[in-house]
């Protein structure tokens, strides 16, 4: 299947989504804008072909080595090890010869706005939200506390829309859009430090560690970048488009799931595959890793726990629907939503169920564990808090639009996405206590980090906000 065929399945799941101007906004906006050019000329067109015809020949040759180690490594046999590590080292070739094959050249844009100076990281300032929801409890907040209500401090506009979280480290706002690139944002006043396009669309969420930006494109590749300036470090293919599912790093390795079924492990520094492993359906969710173990659904509707280091599956469990929502973790337990209606909690250790909630509609949305509660949205409409320990009923709260945002728990407020709004709620309540109205959908999950709250929208545009008179 074509990306853009993958794009156009995906979009009919979210509906239709008009795209209207205005926020609606009292707040004074900084808005800054770039210029992008779509089509290129003939000239790109046909070296962009040229080099995909290079890239799926060996791609296919990819493919055969893949299958024949996962093969040689399932079938029991006693196989030596230097064989296996010979195919090891003959995928690693391939992956780099599909590397060192440039891309395209890019448009050349018209006249930028001026680009920022990135701000001094240190170690007392490298502080923030690094990756995709990648704490156990799956909250992408830390820093000073956050209270309503909020003011927007800028507004930055991007080629397209934008559905992807953002990451903020060191004064740095990294995210995607689906214009094709990368940015780098200037937190403080939300000028752009640079861009870097990729060959897709990129709604997965960056991961920033250790002065590397790592995240997906719906071109195939999983993208290393310098953190500083926004050049390739390496770039890892996978066998289909990127959409939606983000990079986890961990120690030496990254995970991240692809459109083509696969879950992968790379080397950080490098890109090397560490393994990749066939599940049985697309991958849209992104990977939870935590005690040596991979969480992670997939669109066939079944949920699995994988081994970090080997890649092996340590169990399964089947839901009655596709899987975009990702995982929670606590202790003892993994939670999940599923497009079957349910919110599912299951048993690190086995995978067996825990306990089932019924909603209304489908859940896309991400859980987010706070203490003994859980808080999740639903394309019902509603923003539900359950028992983490039961899955009993606590609240829900009608948003008066349908949830694919993933909510965040900070300071006793709730903060998500629902229809065109950016909503916060009392955490032990739902009591509505702020909202601001952008000019399209907000299915981007938000991220609190250094004092700040920022969200993307389809109005093409990414929102920084602060609290009023901060």
């Amino acid at each position: 299947m074509r990306a853009s065929q993958v794009l156009v399945k995906l979009s009919l799941l979210y509906g239709i989504i008009v795209l209207v101007g205005g926020c609606g906004q009292s707040a004074q906006e900084k808005e800054i804008k770039i210029q992008f050019n779509v089509s290129g000329n003939a000239q790109t067109q046909q070296k962009a072909a040229e080099q995909e015809k290079i890239i799926a020949a060996q791609r296919q040759k990819l493919d055969e080595l893949r299958a024949t180690l996962e093969k040689l490594q399932s079938s029991g046999s006693a196989t030596s090890r230097q064989k296996v590590q010979q195919l090891r080292k003959q995928i690693a070739a391939v992956e780099e010869e599909i590397q060192a094959v440039p891309m395209a050249a890019a448009p050349t844009p018209g006249a930028a706005e001026k680009k920022a100076a990135i701000p001094k990281i240190s170690a007392a300032s490298a502080t923030g939200w690094a990756m995709f929801r990648q704490n156990a409890v799956g909250q992408p907040a830390s820093g000073p506390p956050l209270s309503t209500p909020l003011d927007l401090q800028w507004k930055y506009r991007t080629g397209e829309k934008i559905d992807g979280s953002a990451a903020l480290v060191g004064g740095v706002v990294y995210f995607g859009s689906n214009d094709n690139n990368i940015y780098a944002i200037n937190a403080k006043d939300g000028r752009q430090i640079w861009e870097k396009q990729t060959g897709g669309p990129v709604n997965s969420s960056p991961a920033v560690v250790k002065g590397r930006v790592f995240i997906g494109s719906g071109d195939t590749y999983l993208y290393c970048l310098n953190a500083k300036d926004g050049s390739m470090l390496w770039r890892a293919l996978t066998g289909g488009p990127i959409h939606f599912s983000s990079p986890a790093v961990i120690g030496n390795g990254v995970f991240v799931g692809s459109m083509d079924g696969s879950l992968y492990a790379f080397e950080t520094s490098s890109g090397t595959t560490l393994w990749s492993k066939k599940l049985d359906a697309p991958i849209a969710a992104s990977p939870k890793v935590e005690g040596g173990v991979v969480y992670i659904g997939t669109l066939g509707k079944n949920f699995y726990a994988v081994d970090a280091a080997t890649g092996e599956i340590q169990w399964k469990f089947s839901a009655e629907s596709r899987i975009f929502s990702s995982a929670a973790v606590s202790d003892d337990l993994v939670y999940f939503g599923s497009d079957d209606k349910s919110i599912y909690a299951l048993k690190r250790s086995g995978g067996g169920l825990a306990w089932k909630y019924s909603a209304s509609g489908w859940v896309s949305s991400s859980p987010c564990l706070s203490g003994k509660y859980l808080f999740v949205g639903s394309n019902d409409k509603n923003i539900y808090c359950l028992n983490a320990g039961t899955g009993g009923l606590i609240w829900k709260k009608d948003l008066d639009a349908k949830i694919l945002s993933s909510p965040v728990e900070f300071n006793g407020l709730v903060f998500i996405g629902a229809g065109k709004d950016v909503v916060a709620v009392r955490a032990r309540n739902g009591q509505e206590k702020w909202k601001y109205t952008t000019g399209a959908s907000v299915d981007a999950s938000p991220i609190i980090a250094e004092g700040m709250l920022i969200v993307g929208s389809f109005d093409r545009s990414l929102y920084a906000f602060t609290y009023i008179g901060q």
